[in-house]
């Protein structure tokens, strides 16, 4: 019985699971490791999984691995569509402090910023594969681009500026207000009366 519902949840979750995700649900990890061994699916990291037909969704995956991480940057950028450049490397943040050793190889670009300002933005959305994950919102994305202009490539910049003064959804309010507690609203002003 407990295996048919771990069959019924893995498919509900998109072809992933996780041991936390079957143990919630009242499910014994050893069927994971039963439908391992029948090669119905693919332990991907400890503790997560991947059905062997599900398609491989890394943005999700990765943050089964690392549910600290919030995709930022050029990676949210992307995801909000407000870039056309898919990343190469996907780019996190996490509250200084956090071991980073461990995302670093797993190739991720990571930043950090002060674990009162991590939260700022945050929300979830759906992957490309249609799974859940977290990311910063339009204008905390705006904000750390800016932030960290010299380490982002000044043409994802410069496109991700225009790309979101255009966008009938922006939220100056809220941009302008997470600039000014990330310390960043003089610089940020300066690109915005250009572009504006």
């Amino acid at each position: 019985m407990s295996k048919k519902k771990l069959e019924e949840l893995i498919k509900k979750k998109n072809g992933y699971i996780t041991t936390q995700d079957a143990i919630y649900e009242g499910i014994h990890r050893e069927y994971l490791t039963m439908l391992v061994e029948e090669e119905k699916l693919i332990r991907i990291s400890p503790g997560v999984y991947q059905s062997i037909d599900a398609w491989e969704d890394k943005l999700y995956a990765y943050q089964q691995k690392k549910k600290h991480m919030i995709y930022s940057h050029d990676t949210a950028l992307f995801l909000h569509g407000l870039s056309d450049r898919d990343p190469i490397q996907y780019s996190v943040t996490l509250p200084t402090g956090y071991n980073t050793s461990q995302i670093k190889q797993i190739n991720l670009m990571t930043y950090t910023i002060k674990p009162s300002l991590f939260e700022l933005g945050k929300m979830t959305m759906k992957s490309p594969f249609g799974n859940e994950i977290t990311v910063y919102d339009k204008e905390r994305t705006i904000c750390d681009i800016v932030r960290s202009r010299s380490r982002i490539d000044q043409q994802i910049l410069k496109d991700g500026l225009k790309r979101y003064t255009k966008d009938k959804s922006k939220n100056l309010n809220n941009l302008l207000e997470y600039a000014k507690k990330m310390g960043i609203d003089n610089v940020l002003r300066n690109y915005m009366e250009i572009l504006l």
